[in-house]
């Protein structure tokens, strides 16, 4: 009974709750399938679980679940509370309004429900609910690519692609960073029992090409190839092979591309580094201007609800988002040289904590300080982070259940010996 409750029940939440905490149907200008407040309902969800932890103060919540209360209460303190108050000094903006503006940070409570729903299913069956709710990112970005599915933004800031579109890409670039691993090392990341590689195998494979077609992101190519680099090393040359084999009807039928909706102006375009006109050269020109004329003091980030944020200062054409680490410097100012650092070191303590295995993690990271020019590490990629976390608890919630009863010892003796 429990199995087939498990099966029927518990797995598709889990599904569920692993769409909506990567923000597969989240309201964004990219996201052609977002439902408006559907992301602050989750977090809602999110926060009232972890509220009733706290209040529980259970056995069960003192474990992987209070070292990560940390993690979160941290997170949302620095890149949440703090540019909210810089903000407020610097512009004048109202302190709830810069709260508002990142409340994407978040996501760092989005570990509750995962975790509480991975108690009542197996590691398998979460392995599961992590492809299949990549697997729907990819069919819904195939079926927007094709038409299949209506565009439901009220507005689309993507001026030189009226086809891009960002159906949960970062649950996309996570699932392959997973089967990339699961494929490497022939066993699971979290138990260490076997699986099918050729099967992980294939499923990157179609997560990746979802990427390169789909999606047509560029700084999320170079993030899963990246971390194919990271993670394989010498074996990244049978990956490449595998991949020229896989790519190698569209060198002899390249008609194939325009069937597939492959926009090969964009990527032309972009070598010539015209697809942005300019824009992110301009936000970066603009916040250097900015930080010199503040003498590098923190200044916070400005919400579009509050007298139209950043426009009236900086125009129209100003996105922190675009601009990665840069955008950091914008908001904590000179204190970012000490923010950054501090942050990656709590971090990293709180992941060894839990458990020492470290491999996964680490490629995954190395990975996004790829692309950090181009995407903020801590204030946009939250959900990601959060879910290596939850990777790391399960693994340790595994090795603990290993134990026989009467051997089993107190949570920092278990930790001192993994």
């Amino acid at each position: 009974m429990t199995n087939i409750s498990s099966k029927f029940f518990f797995l598709p939440l889990a599904v569920l709750a692993i769409v909506l905490h990567f923000s597969v149907f989240g309201d964004s200008t990219h996201n052609p399938i977002g439902f408006k407040f559907l992301n602050e309902a989750y977090l809602a969800v999110s926060l009232g679980l972890s509220l009733l932890l706290i209040l529980a103060s259970t056995e069960e919540a003192s474990r992987e679940f209070r070292i990560l209360m940390y993690y979160a209460f941290y997170s949302v303190f620095v890149f949440t509370v703090l540019p909210a108050i810089f903000s407020f000094y610097t512009f004048g903006q109202p302190i709830t309004y810069g709260l508002i503006e990142e409340r994407r940070i978040l996501f760092t409570f989005g570990f509750v429900p995962l975790l509480l729903l991975a108690k009542h299913i197996s590691t398998r069956q979460f392995e599961h609910a992590l492809i299949y709710a990549a697997l729907i990112a990819v069919i819904l970005s195939w079926c927007f690519k094709f038409g299949l599915v209506p565009d439901l933004r009220e507005e689309q800031t993507s001026w030189d692609r009226p086809d891009r579109s960002s159906i949960g890409p970062f649950l996309i670039c996570f699932a392959y960073f997973y089967c990339i691993q699961v494929w490497a090392k022939g066993k699971s990341p979290i138990n260490g029992e076997e699986r099918h590689r050729k099967l992980y195998l294939l499923i990157a494979a179609v997560l990746l090409l979802t990427l390169v077609f789909a999606t047509q992101t560029r700084q999320l190519i170079v993030l899963c190839l990246a971390f194919t680099l990271f993670s394989l090393r010498a074996k990244a040359i049978i990956w490449a092979a595998s991949l020229c084999v896989l790519l190698s009807p569209l060198f002899f039928y390249p008609e194939l591309l325009e069937v597939l909706g492959l926009n090969i102006e964009f990527y032309e375009n972009s070598l010539d580094g015209d697809v942005e006109d300019g824009v992110r050269p301009h936000t970066i020109a603009s916040v250097f201007s900015h930080l010199s004329l503040v003498n590098w003091l923190p200044s916070g980030s400005l919400s579009l609800m509050w007298q139209d944020g950043f426009i009236p200062y900086f125009g129209e054409h100003f996105f922190l988002s675009d601009i990665g680490i840069i955008g950091t410097l914008f908001r904590f100012g000179f204190l970012t040289f000490l923010l950054v650092p501090l942050t990656l070191f709590v971090y990293r303590w709180i992941a060894r904590t839990i458990n020492t295995e470290m491999e996964f993690t680490y490629a995954v990271m190395l990975a996004f300080f790829v692309i950090w020019p181009l995407n903020g590490l801590f204030e946009y990629t939250q959900p990601v982070i959060c879910m290596l976390f939850v990777l790391h608890a399960l693994r340790a919630r595994h090795l603990r259940s290993k134990e026989r009863v009467h051997e089993r010892r107190t949570y920092s003796q278990l930790q001192s010996c993994y």
